[in-house]
């Protein structure tokens, strides 16, 4: 009987809570302003939710609002819309079915909310080409969130809380090829990680301003080019030799990082961009194979500030962010005794 009064309660409870969810919903208006057109000027309008806009507009903007719960059926719209931004309006939970949105979506963008996860079933069945959740506090992600999406391509996740890089998001969303999630806690990249992404088009990643320590050698492997690699800001000491076999990374940015040299076969690669400014440990003999390589293949190349001595040809070798240049070694100096007769003022 005890156990039964649990259930009971539990039962209560969620059904209270969806109805809490429900009610607020049906009794909350607040202000939003929409774009009928591209270039239009925006329209306030004081709306009630569910939102259900009657007309074809073609952006939706919600900000500065007190917005908690996007529960099931927040928006119902089947009138053409390309863009849907929530902006610092308090969002804490989406709830999956928030977005019953008929049309193909050029944007969705919820930025500055205390967001700290995001579920399964909230934006799988959206026609969205891209989905915008930077500037939250998202730490948890379920590895189901971005499946089954056959319009998604560009997923940002800037400035959160997120720890790791799930390999098995965006299963059955193949058409992903641009991934950022800058400024976050992410302390390596595992094996695999971009597996399900887009396998026609190069890729794109800016992985910068995280704690990256550990690229894994088998991180790139499911993708034969990779457009931009940007990893600036990080903690990384090394660069597996096996991501750049039957590989191009054609702009490496690997900036602000404790890099001492680049692997070899990298010089065997179609790279056309190599920025590794800020990384003030490299070594003289590495950075001189770099700017051979660079004048040998028309390389554009952005140098830590670093002077390197080549006794041979008596010349220091100055690599200063875009250019290098020679200068003449100076000659050690000699202290000299000065004989100073008495009588002389000294």
């Amino acid at each position: 009987m005890d156990g039964l009064k649990v259930l009971l309660f539990i039962v209560s409870a969620v059904f209270v809570l969806g109805e809490e969810c429900a009610f607020n919903q049906t009794l909350t208006n607040f202000n939003v302003t929409v774009y009928p057109e591209v270039d239009s000027a925006g329209e306030n309008v004081t709306i009630q939710i569910p939102i259900e806009y009657k007309k074809d507009i073609f952006h939706l903007l919600i900000v500065n609002e007190t917005l908690p719960n996007l529960c099931q059926n927040f928006f119902l719209i089947q009138n053409e819309l390309s863009i849907v931004q929530i902006i610092n309006s308090s969002v804490q939970e989406i709830h999956p079915g928030a977005f019953n949105i008929t049309p193909t979506l050029a944007l969705i963008r919820i930025v500055l909310n205390p967001i700290s996860s995001i579920k399964k079933n909230v934006f799988n069945n959206i026609k969205v080409k891209e989905i915008d959740l930077s500037q939250n506090v998202i730490n948890n992600i379920d590895t189901e969130a971005f499946d089954n999406n056959t319009y998604l391509e560009i997923v940002k996740l800037n400035n959160n809380q997120i720890k790791e890089i799930n390999p098995n998001w965006f299963y059955n969303s193949p058409k992903v090829y641009k991934f950022s999630a800058i400024y976050n806690d992410i302390k390596a990249i595992p094996a695999e990680a971009f597996k399900n992404m887009d396998q026609e088009r190069p890729l794109k990643l800016r992985l910068s301003a995280n704690r990256i320590t550990e690229i894994s050698p088998d991180a790139f492997n499911s993708h034969h080019t990779i457009q931009l690699l940007r990893i600036n800001g990080n903690k990384i000491t090394t660069l597996p030799d096996n991501i750049f076999i039957n590989r191009t990374i054609q702009i490496l940015q690997v900036n602000t990082n404790k890099l001492q040299c680049f692997p070899d076969v990298m010089f065997q690669t179609g790279i056309n961009t190599l920025d590794f400014v800020d990384n003030i440990s490299f070594e003289c003999q590495c950075l001189k194979k770099v700017r051979k390589f660079a004048e040998d293949n028309n390389l554009e190349v952005l140098y830590p500030s670093i002077i390197c001595e080549d006794r041979a040809r008596e010349v220091n070798i100055v690599f200063s962010y875009n250019k290098t240049y020679e200068i003449p070694l100076l000659p050690p100096t000699v202290d000299v005794d000065v004989y100073v007769k008495p009588d002389q003022p000294t």
